[in-house]
């Protein structure tokens, strides 16, 4: 597990992916949960040992995004990935899209608006989404991006109600 990710936004596409298919709010066992947790641990540990941090520089032009990297140091621990993750897959009716480090919130969250606080998460009225991100991660870009610039940017893994319950 985790052998073929880049940087800890595959390590954290790659946990989001596996908990999808086998956290027992999905019909999965706990014990296969408790493998795939202690294996994120491990793989975000690699990351975390060098302090280092792959994300892109929103310091360059837009274009050169995609291609120019910098690294920076963060205070992120697995289990914050591992616990937002599960408390979501517990809501019905969402989608929810790993962009760059950030998820994305959509779907039927009126319903969640509570537990989507309680955990965190923040409404934005331009997006009509919310989202969640490590509290340690400071967007820099003043421009209003839309949900597609920043899918293009950072990349996207979407995952919705129906493909957690076929998974």
């Amino acid at each position: 597990m985790f052998e073929n990710c880049k940087c800890v936004e595959d390590v954290k596409a790659e946990y989001r992916k596996m908990a999808l298919e086998n956290h027992p709010d999905r019909g999965g066992s706990t014990e296969a949960m408790q493998k795939i947790n202690a294996a994120y641990e491990a793989a975000f540990g690699r990351w975390k040992e060098t302090h280092r941090s792959h994300t892109y520089d929103a310091s360059k032009p837009e274009g050169d995004r995609n291609r120019e990297y910098y690294t920076k140091e963060t205070t992120e621990k697995p289990e914050d990935f591992i616990n937002i993750i599960s408390a979501l897959l517990r809501l019905n009716g969402l989608t929810v899209e790993l962009m760059g480090r950030w998820l994305w919130i959509t779907g039927d969250t009126r319903k969640h608006k509570d537990a989507l606080k309680t955990l965190q998460c923040r409404y934005c009225p331009q997006k009509q989404a919310w989202n969640w991100h490590f509290a340690g991660d400071v967007s820099h870009s003043r421009k209003n991006h839309t949900m597609d610039e920043i899918r293009e940017m950072y990349g996207s893994t979407t995952f919705r109600e129906a493909e957690q319950l076929t998974a």
